[in-house]
């Protein structure tokens, strides 16, 4: 009891400092495309203060924050609109400790000037010009800017409370062994194991290694030799409202012995027209309070989210694996298998050898290779996750809600 009468008290007296605040209201966001940049104006009714910044996690994006601002933009009820040029699509947050515009970019760009303009037969306008940058450059000019606490980290601070930030109190990842019970998969050309069998047994011991550190909630698709569709195998995923999913497989070369390595997998554009479809369809998205045009926005957003994510975890899986095993593909590639088309949460699916290759197979029926292989899959994961860990920084890890998947590998 007396926590909680320390955050009201400190919740109060943080509110009534703000109770004289005078919102702008934003009445216009508009776009132009220019040679070389793209110009977002943001006009508003009263002169209103406001910083701007570029993110490159989950995905590049511009944030635009205001001292105090409302949603006022004729036909744009629920915030959130498409854009043009290096802008997507965008969003106003009013949830924010700040209010927000948050414009999802469609590639790395910086800030080539912002000003604030009087008006000139409309309201006053806020002015950002974006330009197109490399993605070594976005990534050293990207990042929060340096602020004030937010009005919830004042209010547990001043109450005496551990306060972790959402998305990094625990992170959730799916492990999901491919194949099992009467689907066996391939049969390893070394050590007459099924591939079933095989992604079973990495997948336990990578359950094992993410559990020692004590950072992760591990969520297994299966866990002994039985069936999971792989309509249930997404579904597992989205109840457990996972930050990551890695489906298990071994390849297959039929009757070619030469082909190695590992190759790892994320969706491709067909994969990503499943997932808006069922996203759509199935109705996760649809909200009395929403238009249309505004959940259909909102999915973009996610698959925009969720894509830039797996290529990034992707990319991870690649480089550490590479360090221990031979790699098929040099590069990550993508695809079109089912386990990796939910709207939301970020999916590889790692072929982690060949069954049909003799050292492959050998590699993988040996428990202290197959160990050192799923070493390499969690310092991947240690790496994806390692902003939650960086002081001052909090990574938003994507997140799926329950619902029920549907289609076919």
């Amino acid at each position: 009891m007396r926590t909680i009468a320390a955050m009201f008290l400190a919740l109060t007296a943080a509110l009534a400092g703000l109770a004289g605040a005078q919102a702008s209201d934003i009445t216009a966001v508009r776009f132009g495309e220019h040679e070389g940049h793209t110009r977002i104006v943001i006009e508003t009714r009263t002169p209103v203060q406001s910083r701007a910044h570029t993110l490159s996690e989950p995905a590049p994006r511009l944030v635009v924050s205001f001292e105090d601002a409302s949603w006022s933009v004729d036909g744009l009820d629920g915030g959130a609109g498409f854009g043009a040029g290096l802008v997507g699509v965008f969003r106003f947050d009013a949830a924010a400790s700040h209010p927000r515009l948050v414009f999802t970019l469609t590639g790395p760009a910086s800030i080539r000037q912002q000003m604030s303009l009087d008006p000139a037969g409309g309201g006053y306008r806020t002015v950002i010009d974006v330009e197109p940058v490399s993605a070594a450059a976005f990534a050293s000019v990207s990042g929060f800017p340096q602020a004030p606490a937010t009005l919830t980290e004042l209010v547990v601070r001043d109450a005496g409370i551990d306060f972790t930030p959402a998305g990094c109190e625990r992170i959730r990842v799916v492990i999901d062994p491919g194949h099992g019970g009467r689907d066996p998969g391939a049969l390893a050309r070394f050590g007459g194991m099924h591939e079933a069998g095989i992604a079973l047994a990495a997948g336990l011991q990578l359950r094992d290694i993410l559990n020692e550190t004590g950072r992760y909630e591990v969520i297994m698709t299966r866990d002994r030799d039985v069936y999971v569709s792989l309509e249930d195998r997404v579904r597992i995923a989205r109840q457990a409202r996972a930050d990551l999913f890695i489906s298990l497989h071994a390849d297959s070369a039929g009757g070619n012995a030469g082909p190695s390595g590992a190759t790892i997998y994320s969706m491709n554009a067909r994969a990503e027209n499943r997932a808006r479809s069922r996203a759509i369809n199935e109705g996760n998205w649809v909200d009395v309070n929403r238009t249309e045009e505004v959940s259909r926005i909102l999915v973009e957003m996610a698959i925009s989210n969720k894509r830039s994510q797996s290529e990034l975890f992707a990319e991870a899986l690649r480089t550490e694996v590479g360090r221990t095993a031979n790699l098929w593909r040099s590069t990550p590639m993508e695809a079109n298998y089912a386990v990796l088309t939910d709207a939301e949460i970020p999916a590889v699916l790692f072929e982690m050898g060949f069954m049909t290759n003799r050292e492959d197979s050998r590699r993988l029926n040996d428990v202290r290779e197959r160990r050192r292989l799923m070493q390499a899959a969690a310092a991947a994961i240690d790496s994806h996750f390692s902003g939650c860990r960086a002081p001052g920084r909090t990574y938003w890890a994507s997140g799926g809600s329950p619902a029920s998947g549907a289609s076919a590998r």
